[in-house]
């Protein structure tokens, strides 16, 4: 950007000008207008290249291969579960001495327990056994009078348990709930918009989060649990906040380009994303407690996903809604 000093008429401060904007710049405030101008116009310019119809093919075929992997994972019932839906016993140990494997020392007792490590920004603080079946209240003291005997605190040693027949009420709540929050998510957005193609753009988004989610949690390993279904919850939310905000700006607003429009649109979903991915990154990160951890990486994942589906997907179904409408 060329700058050149020009004395002022009147004081006879020097004031500086850009060729670019040619904006008079005699104080700190009217440099920061300039800087925060040059910043949108260069973002815009970076939207004004993109090609939508071409990167369309990337949210359809992630669409494609999630709703595969999911429906796989229903048929031959291989969807990771967490134990509070699928119904069993989770033993949490904290301060463990690092000499003791306590997969064996479980086999030992006569469980097949699987391993699990809690995590800090400060290390490793305790991990958790999972027992695949519900055990007795004589059970569970048996368990903690042995870990006991090797040296662990019994106020290190929380246990938690599920029965089956409840966590499969659980799972089929939490599943009604979902379908329910995408009846209703439709209801109130053709409401708002009063036309089928811009509702469908937001509850397809929408969905595509949710299901592509889900699959990325299959091809990690990640259980789905309690907490993670209250994650998949608060991602419909903000799915709906960011593409009624996208739909907002190109549908309802006037005036500039298609892309000066979705150019503002994408910059404020883009820092509304960046923000919360940094808040719930650090949660992740600072939290030693599974649910929260659940739950974050869940988030994590979604909140991806949603930026693909949202300034992607959603934003070429609105573009061949306003060419149409054109014509």
């Amino acid at each position: 950007m060329n700058i050149r000093i020009m004395p002022m008429n009147t004081s006879k401060k020097p004031m500086v000008t850009s060729s670019l904007f040619m904006l008079p710049i005699s104080n700190a405030k009217d440099f920061y207008i300039l800087i925060a101008n040059t910043n949108a116009m260069e973002f815009q310019d970076i939207v004004m290249k993109i090609n939508l119809k071409k990167l369309i093919i990337i949210p359809v075929v992630m669409l494609i291969f999630s709703i595969l992997i999911v429906a796989n994972g229903i048929v031959n019932h291989s969807l990771p579960m967490g134990f509070d839906l699928k119904g069993g016993t989770l033993i949490t140990v904290y301060n463990a001495p690092s000499d003791i494997d306590l997969k064996e020392k479980m086999k030992e007792l006569g469980y097949d327990v699987k391993v699990g490590k809690i995590k800090s920004y400060s290390g490793e603080v305790g991990v958790t056994l999972e027992i695949p079946k519900f055990l007795s209240t004589k059970e569970k003291e048996e368990i903690t009078d042995y870990l006991n005997s090797l040296g662990i605190e019994r106020e290190n040693i929380m246990m938690k348990d599920a029965e089956p027949s409840i966590s499969e009420k659980l799972l089929k709540d939490g599943v009604k709930a979902m379908v329910f929050a995408f009846l209703f998510m439709g209801f109130v957005v053709f409401l708002r918009f009063k036309t089928v193609v811009p509702s469908f753009a937001v509850i397809l988004s929408a969905f595509s989060d949710i299901i592509t989610t889900v699959a990325v949690m299959c091809l990690l390993g990640i259980e789905l649990t309690a907490g993670s279904l209250v994650a998949l919850l608060l991602l419909i939310g903000y799915s709906v906040d960011t593409d009624i905000l996208l739909t907002t700006r190109l549908l309802v607003r006037r005036g500039g380009t298609f892309y000066e429009r979705l150019a503002s649109a994408m910059k404020t979903g883009l820092t509304m994303a960046s923000t919360t991915i940094c808040a719930v990154f650090i949660l992740y990160l600072a939290s030693s407690s599974i649910e929260l951890k659940q739950i974050s990486v869940v988030i994590l994942i979604g909140l991806v996903i949603d930026v693909i589906n949202t300034w992607i997907q959603n934003a070429r179904i609105l573009e061949w809604y306003v060419e149409r409408k054109k014509k």
